[in-house]
């Protein structure tokens, strides 16, 4: 009997630890990010300047940028936009400088 309690026990566990590993955390993201990023990222290699592609896709994505926001009081929701905003501004920053090597 104690034999069958620890083979449940393992088998939960492996298959547990099976299904983890499977999982790919890629695959979980939020309208906002993947609308922000379906406009943003493939502008990368163009010559409009950052801020016109990140001004654009906020304008573009304000429904599920407004929506993640909501919750937060008004100078902390300024922040975080600015924040974000900040966030793409560099990454395309860095894409345009890492082009130019």
């Amino acid at each position: 009997m104690r034999f069958i309690g620890f083979l449940t026990l393992l088998l939960s566990l492996l298959f547990g630890a099976i299904a983890t590993s499977n999982a790919d955390p890629l695959t979980h993201s939020n309208p906002m990010t993947d609308c922000l990023n379906n406009h943003i990222l493939p502008q990368l290699g163009s010559n409009a300047q950052p801020e016109e592609i990140v001004n654009h896709a906020f304008i573009l994505c304000k429904p599920f940028v407004d929506s993640w926001l909501v919750s937060y009081p008004d100078p902390r929701r300024q922040q975080l936009e600015r924040a974000l905003r900040q966030f793409y501004l560099d990454r395309l920053s860095a894409a345009r400088n890492r082009s130019a090597r």
